[in-house]
């Protein structure tokens, strides 16, 4: 009687968390991506995995039109907290091409470098995060992402989630 009645409680989770996400699905990019909604709001709770993979399923199935860039760029970023390097890289790589650095303004060569020093971190190839930072110094203004990245570089060796400053 009691494994009935656990399976009948978790079967009602489950449909409660499915209703959920579908209505999480149907808000506008706006209320999608507040701080406090949705994947944001279990990212918070350190729960990377349930953020991505609803942050993946709004890309998929909800309103449109929305900010893809954006989107993947956070998409890429749960998954280097959950530790899935491949999948990060996939999405950060989404995010920017060769004509942001040469087409782009400093604004688009600048997101270039943080994008793929932000890849080369996830990737553990400190010499490119490195080579990418002294030639940001030498060109650019710093500013947030440049500050990211140094310290995605001072916390070398450590997992994406410890090391990005949340």
């Amino acid at each position: 009687m009691m494994k009935a009645i656990l399976s009948l409680l978790l079967v009602l989770l489950s449909f409660y968390a499915d209703a959920q996400s579908a209505i999480e699905l149907s808000y506008n990019q706006s209320v999608f991506n507040s701080d406090t909604c949705c994947w944001r709001e279990l990212s918070k709770q350190g729960k990377f995995q349930e953020a991505v993979l609803l942050l993946e399923d709004y890309m998929r199935n909800g309103n449109q039109p929305f900010n893809r860039q954006l989107f993947n760029w956070h998409t890429g970023q749960l998954w280097a907290m959950a530790g899935n390097a491949e999948k990060a890289v996939k999405y950060f790589h989404k995010t920017y091409n060769i004509f942001y650095k040469w087409f782009g303004g400093e604004d688009g060569k600048t997101w270039y470098y943080f994008a793929k020093g932000t890849s080369a971190f996830v990737n553990g190839n400190k010499h490119r995060l490195e080579h990418i930072i002294i030639k940001w110094k030498k060109k650019y203004k710093p500013d947030g992402n440049y500050k990211e990245l140094t310290i995605l570089y001072s916390n070398w060796g450590k997992p994406y989630a410890e090391a990005y400053k949340q």
